[in-house]
């Protein structure tokens, strides 16, 4: 219960500091450069412009953010039920408290390249943070379930797709082309950096082992890297003989010498190496919620 708990109060932590890092990009990178990126944020801000061209007078983005996102969570509740909406309800509100937080902030209008690649950095960040807590950031990831429950043939990640895609357009005939060009690095740059937060770097290296001399080499892993060896049973269907697999796990940096070392000790060795993009536990990170 206590563990549940830990876990409870640390995903509530990075979903409020996740949703503050998301309304700061918003605002100081992308409102302030006329940056369209996708979802709701984006349609806010081409909402807010075309309705200072007509009136002359600029809504608070925080308000047309929610004007949008309320109705969205209402008919979410009615389609998905209050059990999907969870966290979601509270990141959605209180992105849009943040946004009228971030207002008060000192924006940056300068480069659009220098805008659009760390505005896209924060709103990775700021994203993955709030999917690491277990919630999203309202929006069009509502609009998109709502979607994908009567059409379940169509993805989710199609369904996203669209929809970034009709609003970047909007951005496109409201901003211009250049704009809309610079938006597109900012979305490209916070996919990776979201991929990151959520599965990891991939900082380390798996590596399989295949060789006659498997014990010897395991020993010597095991002796001068420091690293724990698995091994695994496994059979050359060509020799029709059983063999050892051995798997270890490695930092980046360590690869180049535990290749040598292994083939010091059987040059016939069959290695395999590939990325991992987490690895928790002793000699790397250990899980503390």
């Amino acid at each position: 219960m206590i563990l549940n708990d830990k876990r409870q109060l640390f995903d509530f932590f990075i979903v409020v500091v996740g949703t503050f890092i998301l309304a700061v990009s918003v605002v100081v990178f992308f409102d302030a450069n006329n940056l369209v990126l996708g979802g709701v944020s984006g349609l806010s801000i081409v909402i807010k412009e075309v309705f200072y061209m007509f009136f002359s007078f600029k809504l608070p983005l925080s308000l047309i953010s929610l004007f949008i996102n309320v109705p969205l969570l209402i008919l979410a509740y009615f389609v998905m039920g209050k059990e999907f909406l969870g966290k979601t309800v509270f990141s959605t509100l209180l992105f849009s408290l943040f946004l009228e937080v971030a207002s008060f902030l000192p924006v940056y209008k300068g480069e659009l390249m220098l805008s659009s690649v760390y505005g896209g950095v924060m709103l990775g960040v700021g994203s993955g943070l709030i999917l690491r807590g277990g919630a999203t950031s309202g929006g069009s990831d509502l609009l998109a379930y709502i979607i994908h429950k009567y059409k379940g043939h169509i993805a989710i990640s199609k369904i996203l797709f669209v929809i970034d895609a009709l609003v970047i357009s909007m951005g496109l005939f409201v901003f211009g082309v250049e704009n809309s060009m610079y938006a597109v690095i900012s979305v490209y740059i916070c996919s990776k950096v979201i991929d990151g937060i959520i599965e990891g770097v991939g900082f380390a290296k798996a590596v399989f082992i295949v060789s006659d001399k498997s014990d010897d080499i395991a020993k010597e892993l095991m002796e001068n890297q420091k690293r724990g060896v698995t091994a695994l049973k496994g059979k050359g269907m060509y020799t029709g003989k059983d063999k050892d697999v051995l798997l270890c796990v490695f930092s980046k940096k360590e690869i180049s010498d535990v290749k040598r070392r292994v083939m010091e000790i059987d040059e016939n060795a069959f290695i395999m190496v590939t990325d991992i993009r987490e690895v928790l536990g002793e000699g790397f990170v250990s899980y503390k919620p």
